[in-house]
């Protein structure tokens, strides 16, 4: 059968979620992000630079339930439940 093997799926699924996680820790922790930064800018420009914060923090979210989901698919051969992430 053509198609990657498992033990390279698995390695680059670990690799992204490795990636995916130290992104999230980045922009959570170790990234500023302060309101007094955006008010120079004018009132609406801090409710904007949160609500796009927002909108990556989720984008990121998704990509880390997507990694997740297959390394389960590749642990147990079956979509996880849905509280067993």
């Amino acid at each position: 059968m053509n198609g990657s093997d498992e033990n390279s799926l698995r390695r680059q699924y670990n690799e992204l979620f490795d990636a995916v996680s130290q992104a999230q820790i980045k922009l959570l922790y170790d990234t500023d992000f302060h309101q007094r930064d955006y008010y120079p800018l004018g009132d609406e420009a801090w409710d904007k630079a949160y609500q796009e914060r927002e909108e990556v923090k989720e984008a990121m979210s998704k990509v880390y339930q997507y990694v997740k989901q297959h390394m389960h698919f590749l642990d147990y051969g079956k979509e996880p439940l849905p509280d067993e992430d």
